[in-house]
């Protein structure tokens, strides 16, 4: 962004006094979304709430406004610790002449009496936060609704520009570690610095049992991740949100390059007011059940036994010496919940086995039959589920340490033998954390009970994995739910038996089959009722699929991209490729079975058989829609066709199985760059035949920061017969790369290829016109390319094609700019008037006819 300024510098003090607003946006917006992330989960989803107006931003001011109502309001309750002694200090501090915030205020309302716009006198002492209201009064009367004088804004460029650097040069946010955080298929991360210091995460290098998404990161006590700020592990470009929101799109704005991008709003959809409460949440007040005192919640009008889930479940419960921690796990909806209420009434009534049973739920989902409804979390964390233990406990006493009180109860519990259970643990803010503590201080003859729908990263005294229904408890549900429904007319034989097949004995998804049979009043494909259900196929698979390991993800979605059982060892050979580390497609496969999302048939012989329940499938096959890597596993489908199915005999034939397992032994055995570099001459043969072999050995490439074998490597795949799809990105990818690496000539020739393919969207077309006239602009005084004139002959004749059907004012300035760095300023000036005549009041067209007309 500086570098940006000392380029309007010289340009003029218009250009420089509207990018010192541009800046001043950009502070605004980074501080903004930086206390966002500050605020710690809690059960009124309160940074979710703020992230839900910001997408929707209409000023600058809503940001300034969020800044004030985070410092101000019940959210400042809930900051992150690490922060109070520091930022919220700073911005909050009441402070006065001499200290750095009063002066950066002051210098501010300075340029404001410039303009000579009225202005409330600065108190003699004045919080920080005061700066951001300024700001934005600033920017509504200039760059917003205003037509500055020349001569002013020269005048006021210099307080504006020290009032900001005060700000960048003291605020703590802006000395704190940064990065951009990548994870590859190995679990582990790729680390990009965005800050000079940031060691702090270099332990997310070496570990892979982190679940940290994509994305920019501030490390106070733990990274924190800015979800409204986008870039890359490349760190081309920073995009902010930039509200604007149409449909399911927002806009990001990036301040630096002017490049907009439109980022998908699904996960800002749900409602901000308060949700209803879950019917599994458990009562407010203790009540007696037997001779215990419970607060379980009432059990479901019409259950299904399982017997031998129960009987194995009530052994472990009743036993007064061992297994303290208990685990119910299975896919969501198959019945831990109800497994749990009804057995544990049945104990309180026929059996003296606790005094309390207390029931603590997470659930932020209701599993109705007429579809999924979100509800409000009740406990989120330690200490959530320390004040409801309290409050049920000791009503009419005055606590101080909660949470000590609970962990000594644990322990040794003065009023009784108790039975603690955590429902839909996996929501839990930090399920580990929660796990670590109650594992170290439960004591038997208490006991704890989990249900789950993870265990990856905690492990119980006595799991017990809930799976489908037998054929005798699916058939007793059919009945019970057609005549509640009255269906049971409408049901054939033949359709009874596929649905206990096609749901995999699955409670909920046959629920929710019979009551679209209700609806429709007759039966149909299953496969396409099944289809059409997106909100319960994310309601069943969402979290846990969004909690898998990268590499599970890839096979699972691999697995989806084929209608057929797959042989276990096929999926291996095909995945097992030197990427940045291998994936470790046994671990992956076993995660994905103890997350129910596959079934093994044969498991523990040779000839494992990997199927996938019509639920799970049909789910991938809408995650794989906008996976980043859909084309490669487009085409690995592909070469697992080439294995067959079911016979073992199959997989000894076929050139692939041998490459496979030639890139398994070289990802194993090598441990530096040089290493891999020995066996190129061999891969290089292998891309020859199957081109996307490149890809792999670009991965490799990037991990060592070996840029200029990427951009070989990139070219070589490209000679290839591609898929114009894949053509743009790797283009994309070219020039991304050249960027990063100062490859200006790179850079443009991968551009200009990619604007001529016959696909591309004009949006990447005009960009590109934007990259190119941003780069002639920043290097005027340095030697002219060669290829200048012909690079921008290129951009001109596509623009020239398309502009008149695509594009819009912005599209025809940028088109001017390319002639007029082409020297054809006469066709500029035709072509920025018919910009106008789109868009009479669009800043870029004025600018560049004033420039053609100085």
């Amino acid at each position: 962004m500086n570098s940006r300024l000392e380029s309007s510098k010289d340009e003029s003090d218009l250009a420089y006094f509207y990018d010192l607003m541009n800046y001043g946006e950009f502070i605004t917006k980074i501080i903004t979304l930086f206390m966002v992330s500050t605020i710690n989960d809690d059960k009124d989803r309160t940074r979710y709430r703020f992230e839900y107006n910001l997408i929707r931003a209409n000023s600058i001011g809503d940001f300034s406004k969020t800044i004030d109502e985070i410092l101000t309001g019940p959210s400042a309750q809930i900051l992150t610790s690490t922060i109070i002694d520091f930022e919220y200090k700073e911005l909050t501090k009441k402070a006065s002449e001499g200290d750095w915030q009063f002066e950066s205020q002051k210098l501010l309302l300075e340029c404001i009496e410039i303009f000579g716009h009225e202005v409330n006198k600065i108190n003699s002492k004045s919080a920080l936060r005061n700066w951001f209201q300024n700001f934005s009064y600033l920017r509504n009367k200039t760059k917003g609704h205003g037509a500055p004088k020349v001569e002013t804004c020269s005048r006021a460029c210099v307080k504006l520009e020290n009032s900001i650097n005060l700000i960048i040069n003291n605020f703590t946010l802006f000395q704190r570690n940064w990065c951009y955080l990548y994870r590859n298929l190995s679990g582990k991360y790729r680390v990009s610095t965005i800050s000079n210091k940031s060691l702090v995460f270099d332990y997310l290098k070496k570990e892979d049992i982190h679940n940290l998404e994509n994305g920019v990161y501030v490390f106070l006590n733990k990274p924190r991740q800015l979800k409204l700020i986008y870039s890359n592990s490349e760190l081309t470009d920073f995009w902010i949100t930039n509200g604007n929101l149409k449909k399911d799109k927002f806009e990001a704005l990036s301040y630096i390059s002017d490049e907009r991008i439109y980022c998908n709003a699904n996960m800002y959809f749900d409602p901000i007011s308060q949700l209803p409460m879950s019917h599994t949440e458990g009562t407010n007040e203790l009540e007696v059940i037997g001779d215990c005192f419970t607060n379980l919640p009432k059990a479901t009008d019409f259950y299904v036994n399982r017997q031998n889930l129960e009987d194995e479940l009530e052994k472990v419960l009743l036993s007064d010496d061992r297994f303290p921690i208990i685990t119910l796990l299975g896919k969501g909806g198959i019945g831990k919940t109800s497994l749990a209420i009804n057995l544990i009434e049945k104990i309180a009534t026929n059996n003296n086995r606790f005094e309390f049973i207390l029931w603590f739920s997470a659930r932020d989902i209701d599993l109705l039959i007429d579809g999924p409804k979100q509800v409000q979390t009740k406990v989120l964390n330690i200490n959530d589920i320390a004040n409801d233990y309290c409050e049920l406990m000791y009503p009419h006493e005055k606590i101080n340490d909660k949470l000590d009180r609970f962990s000594k109860d644990l322990t040794k519990n003065s009023n009784g033998k108790t039975l603690y259970v955590f429902d839909n643990f996996e929501t839990l803010t930090n399920p580990i954390e929660v796990f670590e503590w109650i594992n170290t201080y439960i004591r038997n003859p208490n006991k704890i009970l989990i249900t789950s729908r993870l265990s990856r990263n905690f492990k119980a005294d006595y799991p017990i994995e809930v799976q489908g229904m037998s054929e005798e408890e699916c058939r007793e549900l059919i009945s019970i739910t057609s005549n509640k429904l009255n269906i049971s007319d409408i049901l054939s034989n033949s359709f009874i038996e596929e649905l206990i097949n096609e749901s995999s004995g699955h409670p909920y998804i046959i629920k929710i089959l019979l009551g679209e049979v209700a609806k429709n009043r007759k039966i149909g494909s299953i496969k396409r009722i099944v289809t059409e259900q997106e909100r319960i196929l994310d309601a069943l698979f969402k979290r846990t699929f969004n909690n898998l390991s990268p590499s599970a993800k890839r096979v699972f979605l691999t697995l989806c991209s084929w209608n057929s059982m797959i042989p276990k060892i096929a999926i291996e050979a095909v995945l097992w490729r030197p990427e940045n580390e291998k994936i470790e497609v046994q671990r992956a496969i076993e995660e994905l079975k103890q997350s129910s999302f596959i079934d093994v048939i044969n498991d523990d012989t040779s000839d494992e058989i990997i199927s996938l329940p019509l639920a799970a499938a049909i789910y991938g096959k809408g995650e794989l829609e906008v996976y980043p890597e859909k084309i490669k596993i487009y085409a690995d489908r592909k070469l697992l066709m080439e294995f067959g199915t079911t016979s073992q005999s199959n997989l000894s034939s076929g050139l692939m199985h041998h490459i496979e397992k030639k890139f398994k032994s070289i990802s194993s055995r090598i441990k530096t760059i040089e290493e891999f570099e020995n066996e190129l001459g061999t891969l290089e043969y292998i891309a020859s035949k199957f081109p996307k072999t490149y890809k792999y050995i670009i991965e490799i490439f990037e991990e060592y920061k070996e840029y200029e074998k990427v951009k070989y490597y990139i070219r070589e795949y490209l000679k290839n017969n591609l898929l114009e799809s894949e053509k743009n990105d790797l283009w994309k990818k070219l020039a991304s790369v050249c960027n990063y690496s100062d490859d200006w000539e790179g850079e443009s020739h991968a551009l200009i290829e990619l604007v001529q393919l016959p696909y591309v969207s004009f949006e990447i077309i005009s960009e590109t016109a934007n990259k190119i006239n941003h780069h002639i602009f920043n290097n005027i005084d340095a030697k002219l390319d060669f290829y200048k004139n012909e690079i921008l002959n290129k951009i001109i004749e596509v623009m020239i094609k398309r502009i008149t059907n695509e594009g819009n004012a912005t599209d025809y300035s940028r088109l001017g700019w390319i002639l007029l760095n082409n020297n054809e300023r006469d066709r500029a000036e035709k072509i920025v008037e018919k910009g106008l005549e789109i868009d009479d009041e669009n800043d870029y067209c004025l600018k560049l006819l004033s420039k053609i007309n100085s």
